[in-house]
């Protein structure tokens, strides 16, 4: 599996490298304001922020530090059940399978966002004066076309973002690669929720898996579009295995 390496690039290490630069810069502009002679001396607001900037990189480059770990032992094979790459045809599947959803998703918001609209504006409109219902309908108005265009502009983005990505598939025990994202499940906060194979919207295996941020918990799901000839099942088998609690 060392033809892993040198095809797919480890965007974790980047992107914890970049951190860990912002960290070195952060603990230089703590330094700076305690050191007599210059326009900064004495900028303690700054060094206040420097030190915020300088511990949230820290952190943030450590999280990452270790997803490049676990990155680099799917690429090495340690840690990989299954290495696949899409052809244009699954790719254009699972593509176009996302783009469906997403726009399926946002109408149903838009259906929302309508009825809100109206049970908001309308009894406003009867509190405020006659100069102010313009205004206010013109605000209201511009939110709801804001939403409107945003509903239908990100699942073209991310259609066209989906086909741009380099077709690699690496599913391992706790953590997968898949057309340019690393998912990992591997954390505090986090865990493995349910895999199966399917057949809809294309043949391939459906995994899902939890993480826990500020706003609570989430579910992210992935579809993974597989050749017609590939049995999913050791697979799948493989990950129940594996995440059993």
């Amino acid at each position: 599996m060392k033809e892993l390496v040198s095809t797919i690039k480890n965007k974790q290490r980047t992107t914890a490298r970049t951190f860990h630069v912002l960290a070195l810069l952060g603990v230089i502009m703590v330094i700076v304001p305690n050191v007599k002679g210059h326009t900064l001396s004495g900028a303690w607001a700054l060094a206040f922020l420097a030190a915020f900037v300088t511990i949230t990189s820290f952190v943030v480059g450590l999280i990452f530090s270790r997803r490049a770990k676990k990155m680099d032992s799917l690429q090495s094979g340690e840690k990989l059940l299954v290495h696949l790459e899409m052809t244009g045809e699954m790719k254009k599947q699972y593509a176009t399978a996302l783009r469906d959803e997403s726009r399926a998703k946002n109408k149903a918001v838009m259906w929302v966002v309508g009825v809100l609209f109206v049970v908001i504006t309308i009894p406003f409109l009867f509190f405020l004066e006659k100069d102010e219902i313009v205004g206010f309908v013109f605000i209201m108005a511009a939110i709801f076309f804001v939403v409107f265009v945003a509903s239908k502009f990100f699942p073209v983005y991310y259609y066209r973002k989906n086909l741009k990505g380099d077709n690699q598939i690496l599913i391992g025990e706790k953590y997968a690669y898949f057309n340019g994202y690393f998912h990992n499940w591997d954390y505090p906060l986090s865990g493995f929720s349910k895999v199966k194979a399917i057949k809809e919207p294309f043949h391939g295996i459906y995994l899902a898996y939890y993480y826990t941020d500020l706003t609570w918990r989430h579910t992210h799901e992935i579809k993974f579009p597989l050749p017609e000839n590939f049995d999913p099942k050791p697979i799948v088998e493989r990950l129940r295995s594996s995440n059993k609690k």
